[in-house]
């Protein structure tokens, strides 16, 4: 008997740690599901501008539903925390108008589950040419970025729109 109460004790310690590990986490973080790699958030509408060419996607539209999947998958794929890498408004301007970007609107501030304190927002910008798309960042509204693991399925999603939407010339 003496056995099973250190087992019991031990295994109490154990499960202690983790709710401590956690808590920290999710004060540190602002997000209780911090160590969940999901995202699973509707954009309400996306656009994309690929080589100075613009289309607005809302639900229901050709592309919506290829290109929203891709979001979702992708953004739930954090890789770092870049600090203080920003998305300047000349950079932007520079995406919209000659550079390929997409932009996701949230009809509700949505959370990218991470490691990192990270706000929700209800806008993120994902460069898919330029500086920051060679290393994968996201930026929410007030332009602070997280590092994806990959943006090759937005990329692939957003050229196949294009296509379909003739921005791209054969």
């Amino acid at each position: 008997m003496k056995r099973a109460g250190v087992l019991q004790a031990l295994l109490v310690l154990v499960v202690l740690v983790i709710l401590i590990v956690w808590a920290a986490a999710a004060v540190a973080t602002g997000d209780g599901l911090w160590f969940v790699p999901v995202f699973s958030e509707d954009a309400a509408s996306i656009e994309l501008y690929w080589d100075g060419g613009h289309v607005l996607l809302e639900r229901g539209s050709p592309g919506y539903d290829l290109l929203n999947a891709a979001i979702r998958h992708d953004l739930a794929r954090v890789e770092a925390y870049p600090g203080q890498v920003g998305l300047s408004d000349a950079t932007l301007e520079q995406l919209y108008t000659e550079g390929r970007l997409v932009v996701a609107y949230y009809a509700r501030p949505a959370r990218i589950h991470s490691h990192y304190n990270y706000a929700a927002s209800t806008v993120y910008y994902i460069p898919l040419s330029g500086y920051h798309s060679a290393y994968r960042r996201v930026f929410n509204t007030g332009r602070g970025a997280l590092g994806l693991r990959t943006i090759d399925e937005i990329l692939a999603a957003a050229e196949r729109v294009a296509q379909q939407e003739g921005l791209i010339q054969p």
